[in-house]
């Protein structure tokens, strides 16, 4: 029999598997290779070894360096990717070492001239206990930051977590190197949710309704609080909200706020709540109204893209706000919505030293 549990953690959900009181199994969801060793009967059930592991994985993260002795593993596979996985579990913390000097180890061990740097690869990449077995501390000869079962993003944040110095590590790109690209300051490094909407969304013209509504609502979340925070629920918000789905949204009940007051994974809070469902019905009107709300938009913006930087509101913040709220939405200060004018492309602020960073 298996057992299995999950774990959050900042680079997202992680399953952990174990069998006979052992850890056999850690996957970062989305993981290449996600559960593929597990065969036998699976059950979700908290055994010693996973609660142990989820302590050791909470000190990991508060930046403390648990040792791996710790905690008692059993990684199934084959003797040479056991092999491999043993000189991971020997790389130290905040260092890195490349597929090659793994290859040199093991050929000095079997009494080869040359190992395969390659055959090493395919044995790092399905490690299956990833983190607590550091297959992220391995990169090419390079600097290259190749061979991540769980995404190179991730392998980043682990990295930069534990100290490493990364100023000669290299994100891979169509078969070359390119070095990690600058981006905003407000762009926090260590959480790759935040840099991906930073360089795959943020900034860019999306006048999709569906994209405009769920924005909105979520922006008017933010008040008060970090954009950082609302975007680390942001998956959270799209499943309690029917995927902001409008005519859902606009018709929610007493009985709905209170299912959204009971979500521990969003924002309970209930003017915000409620705010967001008068919002959706003033949204829903003003869409009838011009036809699409990105319509309603361009009656202000004149359908021209802004580009400015170091600016928190602007003349044309204030005059949508001032709309907004005439038309009875709450939570759409000036400020909200110039951060909402950025989310979805009608004002471009990316730093001028971000790699993103446009002025026409």
């Amino acid at each position: 029999m298996i057992y299995t549990t999950h774990y959050k953690s900042p680079i997202g959900d992680i399953l952990l598997a174990s069998q006979n009181n052992k850890l056999i199994g850690l996957w970062i969801e989305g993981q290449k290779y996600y559960f593929s060793c597990l065969k036998d009967e699976i059950k979700e059930e908290e055994k010693e070894i996973l609660i142990k592991t989820k302590e050791w994985l909470d000190r990991y993260f508060k930046g403390e360096e648990p040792s791996i002795n710790e905690l008692d593993l059993n990684p199934l596979g084959s003797n040479f990717r056991k092999s491999v996985w043993k000189i991971l579990c020997e790389i130290p913390y905040g260092e890195v070492i490349t597929y090659k000097d793994i290859a040199d180890t093991i050929a000095k061990q079997k009494g080869l001239k040359k190992m395969s740097s390659q055959a090493v690869g395919g044995a790092v990449s399905h490690n299956p206990i990833s983190i607590i077995i550091p297959c992220h501390r391995v990169v090419g000869s390079n600097g290259s930051l190749t061979g991540y079962a769980g995404g190179i993003d991730k392998k980043i944040y682990l990295l930069k977590h534990e100290k490493v110095n990364m100023e000669k590590l290299f994100i891979p790109k169509k078969g070359t190197a390119y070095s990690i690209m600058k981006r905003c300051k407000w762009c926090n490094l260590n959480n790759p949710i935040y840099i991906k909407y930073h360089d795959e969304e943020w900034g860019i013209p999306n006048f999709n309704d569906k994209y405009l509504f769920e924005m909105l609502i979520l922006e008017s979340f933010q008040a008060g609080l970090s954009w950082e925070c609302v975007l680390n629920k942001r998956e959270s918000f799209r499943k309690a909200y029917d995927n902001f789905d409008l005519d859902k949204v606009w018709s929610y009940d007493d009985k709905k706020i209170n299912e959204l007051l009971d979500n521990k994974d969003i924002i309970r809070n209930k003017l915000k709540i409620k705010a967001s469902i008068s919002n959706a019905n003033i949204f829903r009107d003003i869409k009838n109204e011009y036809g699409s709300f990105y319509n309603y938009l361009k009656e202000f913006t004149e359908d021209k893209i802004i580009y400015e930087t170091d600016k928190t509101t602007n003349d044309l913040s204030d005059a949508i706000s001032k709309d907004l709220k005439k038309r009875g939405m709450k939570f759409v200060g000036s400020t909200i919505i110039y951060s909402y004018l950025q989310a979805i492309g009608i004002i471009n602020s990316h730093d001028k030293n971000c790699s993103f960073y446009k002025n026409t």
